[in-house]
């Protein structure tokens, strides 16, 4: 007696027959993936300073820029970009703050910053922190203290902020919606797993249709429930309904 195989229509006759319940499971765990985004994970701010760095200070204004001075000017953004994350420039920026009411550590600071470095002239600031309120101080603290500190070390070249930090209106982490949608998809699969796997376990035969389903067996006939017995006699009864 050989069992049939568990086909694409009988995984879909199951999911159709527990399709509320999966459609509930989703929106369960799509709504604690929601409130444990939204309420439990600390929301992060990002700010960016744009800066450009130039290693001749005295170029006229109708000068053209030589290739050779184009890559001196990219290594030169190198450099002012490891100087700017240097433990003397957080220290720096650290003391500043703190004169301002903001108390970070410069080890503090330093894993709020990094650098982004581009094949020209052109560098970037970029700031990480849970504190909305004030990262648009530390950008503009830490990058004030960088260029300060660049044009001390480095006395050929000059660095110029393009761009300052602005305040931002939203956090880029984490993202509530694919989080969502993430905790609907997980609830959906599970559930639909859980309900494929208990039919494919269970073993029970409710009707002459299961047998016929499942087992490569013809069905010669059926015994009915004896529920409810009449007895019509010494040995004779007739089963009843329940």
């Amino acid at each position: 007696m050989n069992k049939a195989e568990f086909s694409i229509q009988d995984i879909l006759r199951v999911l159709l027959r527990n399709v509320v319940w999966i459609l509930l499971s989703a929106a369960l765990v799509g709504f604690l993936a929601w409130a444990y985004t939204t309420y439990r994970i600390p929301k992060m701010y990002h700010a960016t300073v744009t800066l450009y760095a130039e290693s001749s200070m005295h170029r006229e204004e109708n000068d053209s820029i030589t290739s050779g001075e184009l890559n001196s000017n990219q290594q030169l953004a190198v450099n002012y970009a490891y100087i700017f994350r240097s433990n003397t420039v957080m220290k720096m920026a650290a003391a500043e703050l703190q004169s301002k009411g903001v108390n970070y550590s410069f080890g503090a600071l330093k894993a709020m910053t990094s650098m982004t470095t581009t094949k020209t002239s052109i560098f970037m600031a970029n700031f990480s922190s849970s504190d909305r309120k004030n990262i648009k101080l530390i950008a503009d603290t830490v990058t004030q203290k960088g260029v300060e500190y660049a044009k001390q070390v480095v006395k050929t070249g000059d660095v110029q902020i393009v761009e300052e930090a602005e305040t931002p209106g939203a956090p880029y982490y984490p993202d509530v919606k694919r989080n969502t949608v993430t905790g609907v998809l997980i609830g959906f699969l599970l559930a639909s797993l859980f309900f494929v796997l208990r039919t494919l376990t269970n073993t029970t035969v409710w009707s002459e249709d299961d047998l016929a389903r499942q087992y490569d067996i013809p069905v010669l006939g059926t015994i009915p429930a004896l529920a409810n017995v009449e007895k019509q006699g010494a040995n004779a009864y007739v089963a009843g309904k329940e």
